[in-house]
């Protein structure tokens, strides 16, 4: 029994090192996951004078890209299911002249994104409320 027991834990020891372990930082603090998914979110970089846009949820998102000075009020896709989209680990480079209200004055753009959720039949049903990503230009 004692040394069925000693090579249990010898067999456990050799499989958890050969584990990939999560990176942590000097102050316990652990670093998320580089390139990979993270529930929830749309990277927005600007780099004059393209916005790229990155899908890293779960889900497919729909966007729309306003002047931030642009009055924008919604509370579910105003678009509906014709809003462009973006298919999980897809990205997207958007010049800025395709920004709804864009003028050489702009200074910041909102980029308003929601989820889908694929129906039986194919279509997209958004789920969920509004998220809005700020961007300066």
């Amino acid at each position: 029994m004692y040394r069925a027991a000693l090579l249990t834990l010898a067999a456990l020891a050799v499989f958890s090192t050969g584990c990939e372990r999560t990176p942590v930082d000097a102050d316990g603090t652990v670093d998320p996951p580089r390139n990979g998914i993270v529930a929830g979110t749309l990277e927005v970089t600007a780099r004059r004078p393209n916005l790229t846009l990155r899908n890293t949820t779960e889900f497919i998102v729909g966007y729309i890209i306003v002047d931030s000075e642009m009055a924008t009020i919604a509370l579910f896709p105003p678009c509906g299911n014709s809003c462009p989209t973006l298919v999980q680990g897809a990205s997207i480079v958007v010049p800025y002249s395709a920004i709804s209200g864009y003028s050489t004055a702009s200074k910041k753009a909102n980029v308003l994104w929601f989820k889908y959720q694929r129906n039986a039949d194919g279509t997209l049903k958004p789920i969920e409320g509004v998220n809005v990503a700020q961007v300066t230009l």
